[in-house]
């Protein structure tokens, strides 16, 4: 519980210094999504907003789906996700991200259904119109790993 209210402070706090004319751009995101004892990932693909202040503190929201089930024993599972997240980042033209927020994650394994929200914390380097990013965040304690790429425009 503590962390979720440091991790939801953090985010409200980046939002309300955020100058009016902050930059943010759009970004599609594509990875695979892992839960605990998977014995497949599942290939999600989404869209990210991101906004920066002050240099280098931020604001993500993003949304991804499965596009492919990944399994785990003989059942197929698919994972929808909604986050937002605050963030750091060094600044040049490569540099690195640091990220921490909540996430909602909506699972559905062979036809059971299963939602929680929890905190999730990641990790990116990028540079120009590329990003590549491990977020982690649990749904009912079981693990959920992220690995993914994202593409700005």
């Amino acid at each position: 519980m503590r962390k979720s209210v440091i991790a939801a402070l953090l985010a409200l706090g980046a939002l309300a210094a955020a100058p009016a004319h902050a930059d943010s751009d759009w970004r599609v995101k594509a990875g695979l999504l892992s839960l605990d004892g998977d014995s497949s990932a599942a290939k999600n693909a989404g869209i990210v907003y991101a906004m920066d202040f002050l240099g280098i503190l931020g604001a993500e929201f993003e949304a991804n789906t499965s596009i492919a089930d990944g399994e785990v024993g003989a059942v197929d599972y698919s994972v929808l996700q909604g986050g937002a997240y605050a963030t750091l980042t060094t600044p040049g033209p490569i540099y690195f991200k640091a990220k921490a927020g909540l996430v909602y994650n909506d699972l559905d394994v062979g036809g059971f259904s299963d939602n929680d929200t929890s905190e999730a914390f990641g990790v990116g380097v990028g540079f120009t119109f590329v990003e590549i990013e491990y977020t982690r965040s649990s749904i009912n304690d079981v693990d959920v790993d992220f690995i993914s790429a994202s593409f700005g425009f």
